[in-house]
């Protein structure tokens, strides 16, 4: 997945919400007894332990200075409520680890490394919010209550919504691919409107680093109704008007 070190506060629905070295007593399967979550983290070495009544599970956040508990409901007709640990690292980067118990046991249901905060709505669907530099993508995904697992859900195109103008000219494609024919040569000074973007592009840096960000590709309508494709690294230096952070 795309990450882009920004800061963004995201308002996550939560039943529960507590911080490091933590407490709370709450029903997680709806049987009328109270379990006793107890949540420590050890920010020398990034650790954690969770304990529900006398079971026990540890973690490593990849990169966190802080990190906190809640509990969500992701399913609200599976009958059980999930823990959510998130560790916060550099400009408020989450790393989430969600867990049940079942039948006495905890038991890790999904991991999603590297977001900007979650929101979920208790029909399995979890909406990630990931910032890419100049504008948020909401990344999908799925909650398998049976399998005990979290998928993303792919899409073709992300919607944008953006507008900048042309600061030095460049061109315009009539696909999503390099070496198609030209659609537009975009003159200083053109509104263009940012539609949607085409995440799933590879490449590599000039030194041969892997490059999932710059390569992506944009489309674009302007405001004489011309439209095509380009890839971030041809229009990010050739744009007035979008704000970035990161």
């Amino acid at each position: 997945m795309k990450i882009i070190l920004a800061i963004l506060f995201i308002v996550t629905s939560v039943l529960f919400g507590q911080t490091k070295d933590t407490t709370v007593t709450v029903d997680l399967n709806f049987d009328s007894n109270a379990e006793t979550v107890k949540f420590r983290f050890e920010p020398n070495n990034m650790t954690f332990k969770l304990s529900v009544n006398n079971n026990d599970i540890t973690g490593t956040f990849f990169d966190s200075y802080d990190a906190d508990v809640k509990i969500i409901d992701l399913n609200r007709n599976d009958g059980l409520r999930e823990i959510q640990i998130t560790g916060y690292g550099n400009s408020d980067q989450s790393d989430m680890h969600f867990y049940q118990f079942v039948n006495g046991k905890i038991i890790e249901v999904g991991h999603l490394p590297s977001n900007f905060g979650i929101e979920v709505k208790g029909n399995s669907e979890i909406t990630e919010y990931a910032w890419m530099g100049f504008w948020t993508a909401k990344i999908k995904y799925e909650f398998d209550y049976k399998k005990k697992t979290i998928t993303k859900i792919d899409e073709e195109f992300y919607d944008v919504g953006q507008v900048c103008e042309v600061k030095n000219s460049f061109t315009l494609l009539k696909s999503n691919k390099d070496n198609m024919d030209i659609s537009a040569v975009l003159k200083p000074g053109t509104k263009l409107y940012i539609i949607k973007a085409d995440l799933t592009p590879k490449c590599n840096y000039d030194n041969g680093d892997p490059d999932d960000f710059t390569c992506d590709w944009y489309y674009f309508e302007t405001d004489t109704g011309e439209k095509g494709w380009c890839r971030l690294k041809n229009f990010q230096e050739n744009v007035d008007g979008l704000i970035w952070a990161g």
